[in-house]
């Protein structure tokens, strides 16, 4: 059974999560477990309110219970949101967690660090952030691939990209395509000379790459559907979901900590910053999974 955990967000008038969960049928072996944060300041503003927002929570999946799904609630007071969602995911043993996407202004961003950016960083559950688009189905799902991380992990989290995409292209009754970016590095000097050491063409690193990409793959992706272009990873990315009309970006990250993943941001974080479309957030397992 595919466990799902939705965040709801009492101030949208469309749930845009928990309308994503219906992208799979009702007799699929799936259970959606919807959750609504209420921040707290004390116990007797919580006893307050709870009811009131445990009555409401159950009218809003009232109509997908209705329609076949299994679907239970639970209102959860919190006084770190991030730290509440993954708290929940862990405890309900969730396959996937989603919640609505929020863009910031780059000025924002720089002030403080959101809720979704706190949860690509620390939430262990994979991320789906649900964007406006109406409907994913019949969409292509776009994997967005490192080939040249350098180390076994990056291999790993590859494969788990890779994965992912492809299962939900299936469900999706989609097409699954593959990206990658890359930056030509400036030519090495030797030492007394005023040659440039030469670097491959454009073509080359375009064969190389896609050639790494399919070893990645027992399915075999075809090369028609992988997509090795020049350019910042983020802005490529995008660019490539928006020319296919993609529904969908599964994207992995490791999770950069400390000042520069305050400051700099990982990929996916920008990838999110610059998308219209839904974006999933993948990671290794940790050791003991």
């Amino acid at each position: 059974m595919t466990r799902i955990l939705v965040v709801l967000d009492p101030n949208d008038d469309k749930h845009l999560a928990l309308e994503r969960s219906k992208e799979l049928p009702p007799d699929s072996d799936l259970e959606i477990h919807v959750a609504l944060f209420i921040q707290h300041e004390n116990a007797d503003a919580i006893s307050q309110i709870f009811k009131e927002r445990s009555d409401w929570l159950d009218e809003q999946v009232r109509p997908y219970i209705d329609e076949g799904y299994r679907v239970s609630t639970e209102v959860v007071p919190f006084s770190n949101l991030y730290e509440s969602v993954i708290l929940s995911a862990l405890k309900l043993g969730a396959d996937f967690v989603l919640k609505p996407m929020r863009q910031h202004s780059l000025f924002s961003t720089m002030l403080r660090t959101s809720t979704d950016w706190n949860l690509i960083r620390h939430c262990p559950v994979p991320l789906l952030l649900v964007s406006p688009l109406e409907s994913t189905h019949g969409k292509p799902v776009l994997a967005a691939v490192d080939v040249c991380g350098g180390d076994d992990n990056h291999d790993d989290l590859n494969c788990i990209v890779l994965s992912q995409a492809q299962r939900i292209a299936r469900v999706l009754g989609s097409d699954c395509a593959v990206v990658n970016a890359y930056r030509t590095a400036m030519p090495a000097m030797a030492v007394g000379t005023i040659d440039a050491m030469p670097l491959p063409s454009s073509r080359e690193i375009t064969l190389e790459r896609k050639a790494a990409i399919q070893s990645l793959d027992t399915s075999a992706i075809a090369e028609n559907q992988i997509y090795v272009e020049e350019g910042a990873a983020s802005t490529t990315i995008n660019q490539v979901a928006r020319s296919l009309n993609a529904g969908l970006i599964v994207i992995g990250t490791i999770g950069r900590q400390g000042l520069s993943g305050s400051l700099i941001g990982n990929t996916a974080e920008s990838v999110i910053e610059g998308t219209s479309i839904d974006v999933l957030i993948v990671k290794l397992p940790k050791p003991d999974e």
